[in-house]
């Protein structure tokens, strides 16, 4: 029943699945003092929500259906502590904002245009979390992948990424704060990995780590016997989940909501291994099953 009524996308999805996040984020009240704010949230993840639907649907990471919505929102239950606007989250838009260019590329309208308008948003998001500035890996893929190396191709999103940067390095440059800027470049390659191993993380780490490598081989050799754009795409989306994984781990948040980083590329994976299954109620079972889990661990947390 839930596999037939996800497996079509169509308005009221967005709705359901908006309800179902609600349910994830009134949990999320009883560590959470009631202020204004928490309306400031919703509508935020209205935005996010808004802006992930429709790179989904514009580029046909899946099928036609709402497997992949269906799966960030559990994502989220999954890890509450992502109910939060705070850099991290807007870092994570912008990325957002820069995944919608990102798999456009596929189509060759308005490809300069795409092409300045991804720099200029990772730039944007370099400046809120330098370690995102790691994505223009992904960005040129994208463009070896859909489109052709040309001087052209090859300048152009360094130009929109530069904007911003140069506009940032100015200001501390007027108000004589250089060390801010140079902060930008001051990475560490020895995060602390402790919260990870901790029972609020590693439990829902390898259920879905779980589903995760399944939906990857059970789609993978699919994907890649194909010459189209979708094993393209897949290239992409597996791309992105290496990349963001790297983010994840470096980032020094430590609260819980840098798992958005890699929320993307694993729903879009999930999705795609679920829509394998020729029998329904393969997909009913593990969809139960996600639901399941995510509200227990939601409600402990």
């Amino acid at each position: 029943m839930l596999a037939n009524f996800f497996g079509k996308s169509k308005p009221v999805n967005f709705v359901v699945l908006f309800a179902l996040f609600l349910g994830y984020f009134f949990l999320s009240l009883f560590s959470k003092e009631l202020s204004f704010n928490l309306v400031k949230e919703l509508g935020w993840f209205l935005v996010v929500f808004s802006v992930y639907n429709f790179i989904i649907a514009k580029n046909l990471l899946t099928f036609d259906n709402s497997f992949a919505f269906l799966f960030f929102v559990i994502l989220i239950g999954f890890f509450p502590d992502t109910i939060a606007i705070n850099k991290t989250f807007y870092a994570n838009l912008t990325v957002l904002l820069f995944l919608r260019k990102v798999y456009s590329l596929q189509s060759n309208k308005n490809i300069f245009h795409k092409l300045f308008d991804g720099g200029l948003w990772l730039g944007i998001s370099f400046l809120i979390e330098p370690y995102t500035g790691l994505l223009i890996i992904l960005f040129y893929l994208s463009i070896f992948l859909h489109q052709r190396f040309t001087y052209q191709t090859l300048s152009i999103p360094i130009i929109g990424l530069f904007g911003p940067v140069f506009l940032y390095y100015t200001y501390n440059f007027w108000y004589d704060e250089p060390e801010r800027f140079s902060a930008l470049f001051n990475w560490n390659f020895h995060p602390d990995l402790s919260f990870y191993s901790h029972q609020k993380s590693l439990f829902p780490i390898l259920f879905i780590g779980f589903f995760l490598v399944a939906s990857i081989f059970l789609k993978s050799p699919r994907a890649f016997s194909v010459k189209n754009k979708f094993r393209r795409n897949w290239i992409l989306v597996l791309t992105q989940l290496t990349i963001s994984s790297v983010i994840l781990i470096l980032v020094e948040d430590g609260s819980g909501s840098e798992f958005l980083y890699v929320f993307f590329p694993v729903s879009v994976i999930i999705a795609n291994g679920i829509e394998f299954f020729q029998k329904k109620w393969y997909a009913d079972a593990i969809i139960t099953l996600f639901l399941i889990a995510s509200f227990t661990v939601s409600a402990i947390m």
